[in-house]
């Protein structure tokens, strides 16, 4: 990736820089508490301490697991001190990685390999290449998480992502889609529950193998808050509708869909905005959507839709 310099600090390799400047991954030297963990699901194993790659754990739950312990025991031994951030370096290979059920806090999550915004080999990729199963599932809350350059997939009626609640996160670079040619689409590409600070960012939704088989629901919001979060510069496509808010939302406040697409991908897109929210004001501003209903854009409850585009009809 252009910008990256590595350095060694202690023996491991430290990521100073990812793309544009945009997320810094450097730690403040050597005396940081921070640790790296590796995952490599060709030559590691399951039962190592991941703390190189000589000895890199296999799946990408187990990595989490050692760096919440490791939080944990800093927490113990210098309680408000449990903040510290680790980092888990994924190896993208020839094969996916283990479907997760957890996100970690106060940690960088890095796919190394081939950018996501694509299909098989290299691409640090979560969730099977085939089945029902999802790439992230289940009830997961992350504090202080960033991610970057992985890919989420899900098969018929699964999640690529569903997290119940994101705090003051980043997610650049990522994608979430299906994995390969499921039966029935995924029911959603990315579900959250409740976020407050999260930044999605440069991300993409994606059909794997086939164009007929966008997600149901490409960006859907199910809970009651997600207020002062930013989604910029994001192509998310579903076919029942690309962005879904619905009506148990109400705290929506200092919210952003900026500079997105929205709607149609491979597959037709019914509505590219359904806002249902009852309060809060989510800003959807300078968007293009693309679908097939009469009403590309409908914020039948609060939102606010600014600047936006509308390629069949218009936003109402």
């Amino acid at each position: 990736m252009s910008g990256e310099t590595y350095h060694m600090i202690s023996g491991h390799s430290k990521l100073e820089e990812l793309v544009d400047g945009k997320m810094s991954y450097g730690y403040p030297g050597p005396g940081y508490k921070g640790k790296d963990y590796f995952v490599n699901n060709i030559t590691g194993a399951t039962g190592n301490t991941g703390e190189d790659w000589d000895n890199a754990v296999d799946q990408v739950d187990e990595a989490i697991t050692l760096s919440a312990a490791y939080l944990a025991v800093l927490e113990a031994a210098d309680t408000g001190n449990g903040y510290i951030r680790n980092r888990i370096f994924i190896q993208g290979t020839s094969t996916a990685y283990d479907a997760i059920t957890a996100l970690p806090s106060y940690c960088d999550m890095i796919g190394i390999g081939a950018d996501p915004r694509g299909n098989g080999a290299g691409i640090a990729r979560i969730g099977a290449d085939s089945g029902t199963g999802g790439g992230l599932t289940g009830t997961t809350t992350a504090r202080g998480l960033n991610m970057r350059n992985i890919q989420f997939q899900a098969g018929q009626s699964n999640y690529a992502f569903q997290a119940t609640a994101l705090y003051r996160c980043v997610i650049e670079n990522c994608a979430f889609g299906t994995n390969g040619v499921p039966t029935a689409a995924p029911a959603a590409a990315f579900s959250i529950g409740k976020a407050s600070g999260l930044v999605v960012r440069n991300c993409h939704w994606i059909n794997a193998s086939s164009k007929d088989m966008d997600a149901t629901d490409g960006f859907q919001i199910t809970g009651t808050h997600f207020h002062n979060s930013l989604v910029e510069n994001c192509y998310i496509a579903g076919t029942a509708t690309g962005v879904e808010v619905i009506s148990t939302c109400t705290h929506g406040y200092g919210s952003m869909f900026k500079d997105c697409y929205i709607g149609w991908g491979g597959s037709t897109c019914a509505i590219g905005v359904d806002d249902n929210s009852t309060d809060g004001h989510i800003m959807f501003v300078g968007c293009y959507t693309f679908a097939t209903d009469d009403y590309e854009m409908t914020h039948n409850g609060t939102g606010r839709i600014i600047g936006c585009t509308a390629a069949n009809a218009y936003a109402t």
